[in-house]
């Protein structure tokens, strides 16, 4: 009889713990796990279903994790996925090491280090942000002297969610942004050794995700972003459906990045600013997007994220056949994000009360209960919630996300003591 072929999904957090029974119903075949790192932040831990995998491994070392899983198996799998950005770097020399559609493994790096990946950009001649790099404030303070940009962007090198993002307008805020974040752990349980400085780019932010497969990229769905600065730090507010009809220089911008990232086959998650002088990346991930954005798209688009993302790496050929026809939406959706300016105990939380009644409501995700200690939101993993909005009429949608702000506002969507 024949053995049964092998998935292995590494680090299957947030929309990757998806990816486990969509295997299984579209190919039927063995599904495992690889966690990278059990210290992320709790929020991102407990998407892990360890149900939906017949073997779950805890990296070790490359030597001893190779060791483990092909004795497990008795070879090495037959296809390998990465389910979240933690797992980015471990995933690709998994890759490399089983020849299983590798990402090209010299720029590994950049897909990960964020001064890198404007480097490269820039190495390529492809439109970058101005960047610089260094753990001794002394440094950062001298290359702001020589780059005298109206706003700067500090963040971690390699941390996601807009962790440790700050908006700086002077070379004070500069200083204090430094040395909150010298030194400390990011969310990947990196310890934060060097600093990223960058010019502040204006301009409205939008996420491309695309698909790509022996080097050839297939942009799935296009968001823009609303975000609000709080305190010199950018909150997550709005992620809103676009159609890719109206935005061909985007498309053609993360392509050429893309292929100066060396992602050849596999999910990408891009975030670019449109500007003045065109569009330039704020960051690329080399796995599909997080939360609750491939399920938009499957609710909205005429081609499943989830889908394409495992085809290229598991079926190229079937990969090929379904991107023929070009992506159409159906109809518009708006993540919204829920977000608190205080933190208390929860004294009622009224969201689906409130919204379900909204002609475009579509669900609401919220993990908190009554009774539960709510953190004040900083950031994107700190927001308490979503609300998710669909409607063929754009202008309703619009209206009903408005409302739900207005309800938000006026502190009717959850009461703190």
């Amino acid at each position: 009889m024949e053995k049964n072929k092998c998935v292995l999904i590494v680090d299957p957090f947030s929309s990757g713990a998806v990816f486990a029974n969509r295997v299984k119903s579209l190919y039927g075949y063995d599904v495992i796990a690889l966690i990278t790192n059990v210290n992320l932040p709790p929020a991102v831990m407990a998407t892990f279903q360890q149900k939906d995998y017949s073997m779950v491994f805890e990296y070790q070392s490359h030597h001893e994790t190779v060791h483990q899983i092909e004795s497990a198996l008795g070879q090495a799998p037959d296809f390998i996925v990465c389910g979240s950005e933690p797992g980015v770097l471990i995933f690709d020399q998994l890759c490399d090491q089983w020849q299983l559609l590798p990402n090209l493994i010299e720029l590994s790096q950049a897909r990960r280090d964020k001064h890198l990946m404007q480097r490269q950009l820039m190495l390529d001649g492809i439109n970058y942000i101005p960047h610089y790099k260094s753990g001794n404030l002394g440094e950062i303070l001298r290359w702001c002297a020589d780059n005298p940009f109206k706003e700067y962007v500090i963040k971690p090198v390699s941390s996601f969610g807009t962790e440790g993002v700050f908006f700086c307008k002077n070379v004070s805020e500069v200083g204090r942004a430094f040395s909150t974040l010298i030194d400390t752990l990011d969310y990947s349980g990196c310890r934060n050794t060097e600093i990223l400085i960058e010019q502040k780019i204006e301009g409205t932010e939008y996420v491309v995700d695309a698909v790509s497969s022996n080097g050839e990229h297939f942009v799935v769905n296009i968001f823009k972003y609303v975000k609000q600065e709080v305190n010199g730090v950018p909150i997550y507010r709005q992620m809103i459906t676009e159609s890719l009809e109206e935005h061909p220089t985007l498309i053609s911008y993360i392509k050429s990045v893309l292929t100066s990232l060396g992602i050849r086959n596999g999910a990408s998650h891009n975030e670019i600013i449109m500007s003045a002088t065109g569009p330039v990346l704020v960051e690329s991930g080399a796995r599909m997007h997080g939360g609750l954005g491939p399920r938009l798209v499957e609710e909205c688009n005429s081609h499943s994220l989830i889908d394409l993302s495992l085809m290229a790496r598991i079926s190229p050929q079937e990969f090929a056949d379904k991107t023929d026809a070009c992506p159409v939406l159906k109809r518009y959706a708006i993540e919204y994000f829920l977000s608190s300016a205080d933190s208390g105990t929860l004294k009622a939380v009224n969201i689906e009360l409130q919204c379900s009644s909204l002609k475009s409501y579509g669900f609401t995700v919220c993990k908190y209960r009554t009774g539960d200690y709510l953190q004040k939101t900083v950031d994107l993993v700190t927001s308490y919630g979503r609300v998710v909005l669909f409607n063929s009429d754009k202008k309703q949608l619009i209206a009903d996300a408005q409302r739900i702000g207005d309800l938000e506002k006026t502190g009717l969507l959850i009461n703190l003591q």
